[in-house]
């Protein structure tokens, strides 16, 4: 599995970020490097691939404080 961090537009996403077009995820890709589904940044929702648009990869930013809220 291969993990990327991405900015992705989502049709069918309901949420403040998805309004502004583009939503930040993390997309799961399998070893054949397709897509397998994207996790929002915003909302934590699951989409499949045929419900996203990948716009840009990112290199790896780390989140964990973030997350944890520190």
């Amino acid at each position: 599995m291969n993990v990327k961090q991405v900015e992705f537009h989502c049709s069918t996403a309901d949420t403040i970020e998805s309004t502004k077009g583009k939503i930040g995820g993390i997309a799961l890709y399998d070893d054949h490097n397709h897509l397998q589904c994207v996790i929002c940044g915003c909302c934590g929702g699951i989409f499949e691939p045929n419900e996203v648009t990948i716009i840009r990869k990112f290199d790896w930013l780390s989140i964990s404080e973030a997350i944890v809220g520190e």
